[in-house]
């Protein structure tokens, strides 16, 4: 499917992170985290122009020795705290190449702390959204039952309280509704969205990879993860060769 549309892949690398310390440059499987999403990115065939927005002097140098990839800017303290919302950086990215004569129809954030997606990914999901014709998208994974939100509950001083309680709980699992929830891989949204500070709005669907591997680092539990994965990946390959 061929595709004249333009695409903005944004890729955040915020310097301060409580999880996992200086995630985006720290090293998995020898290269900075922000590396995996920098090289599918730039694999993907449909991305029209690739990003980086970072406060961080050193991710901006490491993201402009590539070519086709581009930070042309530290991001301002005030859209890089903790409490800053995607929206608002995604926002400031656009802006910045508006003022510049340059615009784009969708915007595609790809986070750092999915570092494991492919580039067919990023081209199947954009693919998918063109031929459903949606406003937004965002992949997702099929919820596992233990998880299910009719099996969730608030805990408050120690009381539980059902999350959902309009809805009788199903006994088996069996009965239990399909749910999802939203993996981190890929967001992707026309950029007339943002102005109505949307991530996921108007006809938003959702896209269920295959064959991917679905993991968000945010903790040492999961970076620790990804490092498990390199190294299982890295003996089947060396045992195939």
């Amino acid at each position: 499917m061929e595709t004249n549309k333009t695409i903005l892949a944004i890729i955040p690398a915020r310097k301060g992170s409580k999880g996992v310390p200086g995630k985006n440059m720290k090293l998995l499987g020898g290269k900075p985290l922000i590396q995996y999403t920098i090289e599918s990115a730039l694999k993907s065939k449909l991305l029209t122009t690739i990003v980086v927005s970072s406060d961080c002097e050193e991710t901006v140098a490491f993201a402009n020795t590539w070519e086709g990839i581009e930070a042309p800017f530290i991001r301002p303290a005030a859209i890089a705290c903790d409490e800053t919302p995607s929206i608002e950086v995604m926002k400031h990215v656009v802006k910045f190449y508006k003022e510049r004569k340059m615009e784009f129809e969708y915007v595609c954030l790809l986070q750092p702390t999915s570092p494991f997606r492919s580039p067919d990914l990023i081209d199947n999901a954009i693919k998918h959204m063109l031929k459903m014709d949606a406003d937004s998208l965002t992949t997702i994974q099929k919820t596992p039952d233990k998880y299910n939100p009719l099996w969730a509950f608030h805990l408050s001083n120690g009381q539980l309280s059902r999350f959902i309680s309009d809805v009788a709980m199903p006994s088996r699992r069996q009965d239990l509704p399909n749910s999802h929830y939203r993996d981190g891989n890929i967001y992707l949204l026309k950029t007339s969205l943002l102005s109505r500070n949307r991530l996921l709005g108007g006809r938003c669907i959702g896209y269920q990879p295959e064959n991917e591997i679905d993991l968000n680092i945010n903790t040492l539990q999961e970076w620790k993860l990804a490092e498990l994965y390199l190294e299982v990946y890295s003996k089947g390959e060396k045992s195939q060769s």
